[in-house]
């Protein structure tokens, strides 16, 4: 126990370096105070006669300056209590131990000590005074009641007990000076390193502070500054002292809400504990102008409120962000320009956003539609359903773009066609595809305008197919024709000429027929001229209506808008009637029969349109009608060539198509509005021109005399013998000498051979091997003033001035009866 107890107290004894000045003061002198009272003035006071009184009184001592040492090393310091004991103590004993005359007086010396060392400012001057009273008290008490004092009992009392006050009081006076002087130098030593850490400390700051790639200002609560480092002189252009002087305001652009008040409330923020951040339009010392991020903190520097002022300067990433902005804006304009929307799905949960531009496609409300990968699949068409969710599938697996086209149901639940392209673009830590990014487009009017370049291909096809059918049967009616004005020329029973009749009907309805495939072919026009459609719309009204049942009424407005068409008025005329009678069919029961015209103007086509028509005026000739009404499917259809839905024999579904064919020739186009149960219209669209006089009217053709000829030479040019035999009688008949060649070079050898005599050549203009183009010039050279009559049965109107120059006098058209081309023979013979 004992040894413990002085393994502690020497372990106490040890100063720490740590420890206050005034601590370590304080350990020492209870250290010395247990030391001498109890190993010192107690036994000395043993060989002394005295009151037993001073010795518990020193003991007690003694033990309370033990116990105060062992509490300030747990960290309770009793300085102030100590010097209270220790007075008191000494007032109490200082009439026991004989008073003036005993040691007592020595002991305050080392109280006074202790005072100076360990109490400063006024605490050590009240204490130090009431000391000096408390002792003047003492001797006054003394001197006024002498009985209280307790005198020595021999020479030798008084002799120990100066000996112990004088060496216990230099002992501790001692102890207490060194422990001051030692502890000021270990103070001092303490001092200077906290000196040259706080220098280091302050070099490192400054090396810190200026160092750092943001510029820094610091200010004072009021806002004035008091420092700024060099990446702030760099960033505004100024050297420090220049710095120190600029003020706030002309560090910024000064005008709202960039000003020195916006500023001000800023710094009241961060003086409130707030930390705000900005961005500030920040001006340099030369006046040039940038972008800066401004962050504001309250701080303690030195025990005082500061304010730290982190600026950045951000002008890059402005830059970079007003270009983003710029783009995002372009692209924006982009995909509303191209009817586009984005779209982006989470394909694990199937929730989703889309763009604005995507809603007003489908015509949905942008606050209530919810975008689900649930509710974009159900508004797919079903028929492409299937497709749509196989390509979804196989983008969500393997990451890769794909495209897809469908119709979608919009809110008004009509159908529109899309385009998706969708491609994964982020997946989770498993490496399942998390998020799909793509974009939705409108592509409605691009599949119409596919549909409709489909089926203008498809008619064009057809066309030329016709165009050759056209061709072929021209070369079996021509002769039938001919052959019919030959019979009845010979046959006089009435029965056989009935039958002539029956056969002359045939091939003129065949001649009907043929006109049409050439018309559907999409061939040139002839015959062109100024058209008024409004004439030629009261016309066929006035033709039409008694041809039309009681129970369908015809309605044609009384006046039309001015305005003329470059046409045939022949193929126009056959345009309506057509169209006529599809709507008379189309009413079995009876309706109306509208017919109109109007005048608008078309815009240009963009460039990329290339089917689209051209802008510009256009005449636009109406027939609708009220009856049953066309159905989807058979609109995209109505046009193809011997499309009908009429019953078996009162159709040849050529109607539409030649119709389709003759507005194309004259540059226009025809447009059906119509709905099941709702009637159609059928508009067709021509190109207008500026009202012109109508030319004359050709002169009605005479019959040919008979036998006109008087034993001209005309020489026949054509692969098909029963042409050439027909046309050899024919032209026999009437008196004329016929030569005859199958092909071009027959024809060129017979000529040389008969150059002199042959007045004409009639040639056709498909051949095999050398057309009529090519051997009418060859004609001519050999024989110059010969007449060339060709025989085509496509118009050839617009290549009038090409054929002169190649020597044609006329075009005849296939097919043609006996009457029409003995008139064209007598035209060229004069």
């Amino acid at each position: 126990m004992l040894a413990s107890t002085l393994e502690r107290l020497i372990r106490s004894l040890r100063p720490s370096r740590d420890l206050p000045l005034r601590v370590q003061v304080f350990r020492l002198v209870c250290v010395t105070v247990a030391v001498l009272c109890l190993g010192v003035v107690v036994p000395a006071n043993l060989f002394q006669n005295l009151p037993p009184q001073i010795n518990f009184g020193v003991a007690l001592f003694g033990l309370v300056g033990a116990s105060f040492h062992f509490a300030s090393c747990r960290g309770r310091h009793h300085v102030a209590a100590l010097l209270l004991v220790a007075v008191v103590l000494l007032d109490v004993i200082w009439f026991w131990n004989a008073g003036s005359q005993g040691s007592l007086t020595y002991f305050y010396f080392p109280v006074l000590l202790y005072i100076l060392g360990l109490f400063r400012g006024r605490t050590q001057w009240i204490l130090t005074l009431g000391l000096v009273l408390n002792v003047v008290a003492l001797f006054a008490l003394e001197s006024l009641f002498p009985d209280w004092v307790t005198p020595f009992q021999s020479a030798t009392d008084r002799l120990i007990d100066h000996v112990t006050g004088i060496f216990c009081s230099i002992a501790t006076a001692a102890a207490i000076s060194t422990a001051i002087l030692t502890a000021y130098d270990r103070e001092q030593e303490h001092i200077k390193q906290i000196a040259t850490r706080l220098f280091t400390s302050e070099q490192t700051y400054r090396e810190i502070f200026n160092s750092t790639s943001d510029a820094l200002f610091i200010y004072d609560v009021d806002g004035h500054l008091l420092d700024l480092n060099d990446r702030a002189c760099a960033l505004f252009g100024v050297d420090r002292q220049t710095g120190l002087t600029l003020s706030i305001a002309d560090r910024s652009l000064g005008t709202s809400p960039y000003s020195p008040t916006e500023i001000e409330t800023r710094l009241a923020q961060a003086r409130a504990g707030q930390t705000p951040v900005f961005e500030w339009r920040s001006r340099r010392h030369d006046g040039t102008l940038f972008w800066s991020e401004v962050a504001l903190r309250a701080c303690q520097i030195g025990g005082q409120p500061r304010v730290i002022s982190s600026i950045r300067d951000i002008s890059d990433r402005k830059e970079a962000e007003e270009a983003t902005r710029k783009n995002e804006e372009r692209l924006r304009l982009a995909l509303t320009a191209s009817a586009q929307g984005w779209f982006e799905m989470n394909i694990q949960s199937g929730l989703g956003v889309s763009s604005p531009e995507y809603l007003r496609i489908i015509g949905e409300d942008p606050a209530t539609f919810r975008t689900t990968v649930q509710n974009w699949i159900q508004e797919i068409h079903p028929e492409d359903r299937a497709g749509v969710v196989q390509s979804y599938n196989e983008c969500a697996a393997t990451g890769e773009t794909r495209t897809s086209d469908y119709r979608r149901r919009t809110r008004s639940g009509a159908w529109k066609w899309i385009r998706s392209v969708g491609k994964v673009v982020e997946y989770d830590d498993a490496g399942r595809p998390l998020r799909m990014c793509g974009t939705h487009t409108d592509i409605t009017e691009r599949k119409d305008l596919e549909l409709r370049l489909q089926q203008s291909q498809r008619l064009e096809a057809v066309g030329t197919l016709a165009s050759g059918v056209a061709h072929d049967l021209n070369n079996i009616l021509t002769p039938l024709l001919l052959a019919i004005n030959l019979l009845r020329d010979k046959l006089t029973a009435p029965e056989d000429l009935e039958l002539v009749a029956m056969l002359e009907s045939g091939g003129k309805r065949g001649t009907g027929i043929v006109r049409q495939l050439a018309a559907f072919g999409g061939g040139p026009t002839k015959h062109l001229e100024p058209v008024a459609p409004a004439d030629l719309l009261r016309e066929t009204a006035q033709l039409l209506c008694p041809t039309l049942p009681n129970t369908i009424t015809v309605v044609v407005p009384t006046a039309f808008p001015p305005g003329s068409v470059l046409a045939n008025p022949t193929q126009l005329h056959q345009v309506l009637m057509n169209l006529c009678v599809n709507a008379r069919d189309a009413m079995p029961d009876g309706g109306t029969l509208t017919l109109g015209i109007d005048r608008i103007d078309l815009l240009p086509a963009a460039p990329e349109q290339t089917n689209a028509p051209a802008g510009g005026p256009y005449l636009v000739m109406a027939v609708t009608d009220t009856g049953h009404g066309i159905s989807q499917e058979n609109l995209d259809r109505i046009f193809d060539p011997f499309f009908t839905t009429k019953a078996v024999g009162r159709g040849t579904g050529l109607g539409l198509a030649s119709v389709h064919g003759i507005v194309k020739s004259h540059g226009g186009f025809v447009r059906v509005e119509s709905a099941p149960g709702r009637g159609a219209t059928f508009r067709v669209f021509l190109p207008a021109i500026p009202d012109l006089p109508p030319k004359a009217a050709a002169p009605t053709p005479q019959a040919a005399p008979t036998r006109s000829g008087r034993g001209e030479c005309i020489l026949v040019v054509d692969d098909e013998e029963t042409v050439r035999k027909v046309t050899l009688r024919r032209l026999e008949r009437e008196g004329y000498r016929v030569l005859v060649a199958d092909n071009g070079a027959e024809a060129l050898r017979v000529l040389r051979a008969h150059a002199a005599e042959v007045r004409v050549v009639i040639t056709d203009f498909l051949m095999p091997e050398m057309d009529g183009p090519t051997l009418a010039p060859l004609l001519r050279e050999i024989a110059p003033s010969l007449k060339v009559i060709g025989v085509s049965g496509n118009d050839q109107t617009s290549r009038a001035a090409e054929l002169k120059q190649l020597g044609f006098a006329e075009i005849l058209a296939k097919p043609y009866e006996g009457d029409a081309l003995l008139q064209a023979v007598r035209r060229q013979l004069g």
